[in-house]
């Protein structure tokens, strides 16, 4: 079978990314940050609403990634669109509906798609086994202190996206620096998981996601950033 070029790109980039990397093997552990560990993520999700963000961290050998332990290849990164309440992180994850571009080898109109977080099926198309318990202790629910209104335009924003391309070459758009830019200048035609969640914020609310403002938005980055640092009224970053 002749390989797509999105499988192209993916590979090319993964074996680049292998050089840098050598024979470096990754910290199996995951912790929290050391600075004030006690607040910078709870443990234990029992609720996803919509808005939320669901991460799994990526290795940390990509150049311009932050660093995050427990890490495993490219990590990966959802919408939530319909959230759910289950002490069962099975169920929890069963029920709750997400809108996410999938690195595979599927066709377009599955490449962004809107799937539940958890569901089991032959064909990578509808197929979804990102956050399931082999992922136990590093799948991160991640939260912005949002209204409604703008948590509603965020989520319709990342829906428009269905059927778009998915693409490791895919970059971020950002507002023009004089306000010519039209209504539609987040709009790409092609996306990675954590780059469709990160535009549909900005998009919406102006925040940046990314801490380090590096090209290219890592599932590190999302975790760390410190628009989800806990305080005492809203917990932004807890893992499960």
């Amino acid at each position: 079978m002749r390989p797509s070029l999105n499988s192209l790109h993916f590979l090319f980039f993964a074996l680049a990314c292998l050089l840098v990397s050598c024979d470096h093997r990754e910290d199996e552990s995951v912790f929290s940050k050391t600075e004030n560990p006690a607040n910078w993520c709870v443990e234990g999700v029992t609720e996803l609403r919509r808005g939320d963000i669901l991460v799994k961290p990526n290795l940390n050998i990509f150049p311009g990634t932050s660093f995050l332990g427990g890490g495993t290849s490219f990590g990966h990164a959802a919408l939530v669109v319909r959230g759910y309440s289950h002490s069962d992180p099975d169920s929890l994850l069963a029920h709750a509906i997400t809108v996410e571009s999938i690195a595979k080898d599927v066709p377009q109109e599955y490449q962004v798609r809107e799937i539940a977080a958890l569901t089991h099926h032959k064909f990578d198309a509808f197929n979804n086994t990102n956050f399931d318990k082999t992922n136990t202790g590093r799948r991160y629910r991640l939260r912005l202190n949002l209204t409604e209104q703008q948590i509603d335009s965020i989520v319709e924003f990342a829906l428009r996206q269905k059927g778009d391309f998915s693409s490791w070459n895919a970059m971020k758009s950002l507002p023009d620096a004089h306000g010519k830019n039209t209504n539609d200048w987040a709009d790409n035609n092609c996306w990675y998981c954590s780059l469709l969640v990160w535009q549909s914020v900005l998009k919406v609310t102006g925040l940046n996601l990314d801490p380090n403002g590096g090209y290219t938005v890592f599932p590190n980055d999302l975790i760390n950033s410190p628009l989800f640092n806990n305080d005492g009224t809203h917990i932004g970053r807890a893992r499960f």
